[in-house]
């Protein structure tokens, strides 16, 4: 365990800082350098729209993680640096923060509710933001708060509430429940809207760090996997059973984050965040929507 969790803290401070998400037409991306940068994209009209940085903390720097769009289009950011999300209208205007203030000393005190020690991915359902964090195994590392920011019950490992988290990277909601990316353990937990923890399953015998992850139609799992030299893609199905990526991992260069539409169309973040790509519901290559890594300043530029 001890090797392992050095492992994920060398990906998470260096390639494990970045996030997307997508409703409707608008597509966000963020990334971190010295500030967390966030990027909308239009996709009917296949351009940038906007862009901002996450606040500064008391260092002067902050990070942009893992990001989701609520109903009303709220952008709600992980900044793992401050400890806390923030929270955007579609605008840039920040509207607040989610998490209690992160106690001055005590590593007991920051396994507590509430208290977000490094948070790295979000996921929305309905009014209930999920975040995953921590660099160390907690009890409480899938909090959950009210999108107006009140601190709800969170998410114990397994259903117990005794367990703890192998420091989460990644957390997918939708109308069929809660799927955490469990990342030191090598599992994906499942759970319902109400708490109640459904299903564990393995990946790759234990021997993977999956991170950012959806669900794809039918109920199986795309995640990206940090366990080797470069991420990989990897899928699991509803029964365990492991489900080709072979034609996607072709098209695919080190990703970094996912998010799914409502049309079942799947988006990466790759190249370590260089780029955004669509792939089909089916698994298949789709095309290049959008290259981060040719930039105007520090705002990435949209190519055709």
């Amino acid at each position: 365990m001890g090797v392992g969790l050095v492992h994920v803290r060398e990906v998470a401070s260096e390639e494990m800082i970045g996030g997307l998400a997508v409703r409707n037409n608008l597509l966000c991306v963020t990334w971190s350098a010295g500030r967390g940068h966030v990027f909308l994209y239009d996709l009917e009209a296949n351009e940038r729209i906007s862009s901002w940085c996450n606040p500064a903390g008391p260092s002067g720097y902050s990070d942009a993680g893992g990001i989701a769009i609520d109903r009303d289009f709220r952008i709600f950011v992980a900044d793992a640096h401050n400890h806390c999300v923030r929270r955007f209208n579609a605008f840039g205007q920040h509207l607040g923060d989610l998490g209690l203030p992160m106690p001055v000393s005590g590593d007991r005190a920051k396994d507590r509710t509430g208290v977000l020690d490094q948070p790295h991915a979000v996921a929305i359902h309905g009014e209930r933001v999920y975040v995953a964090m921590g660099e160390r195994p907690r009890q409480r590392a899938v909090q959950c708060f009210h999108v107006d920011g009140r601190v709800l019950a969170g998410m114990p490992a397994q259903g117990d509430s005794a367990r703890k988290w192998g420091a989460p990277r990644g957390v997918f909601a939708d109308d069929d429940g809660l799927l955490v990316a469990d990342t030191l353990r090598g599992r994906i937990q499942r759970f319902r809207h109400d708490g109640m923890f459904v299903q564990e399953y393995v990946v790759r015998d234990g021997d993977a760090r999956p991170g950012h992850l959806v669900r794809l139609p039918g109920g199986s799992m795309l995640m990206v996997d940090h366990s080797g030299v470069h991420a990989q893609l990897h899928a699991l199905q509803l029964d365990g059973r492991e489900l080709s990526v072979k034609k996607l991992a072709e098209a695919c260069h080190d990703p970094l984050a996912l998010a799914v539409d409502h049309r079942d169309r799947i988006y990466i973040l790759d190249r370590g965040g260089e780029r955004v790509i669509r792939a089909t519901k089916d698994l298949c290559f789709d095309s290049v929507l959008f290259d981060l890594a040719e930039h105007d300043g520090d705002a990435p530029v949209h190519v055709d």
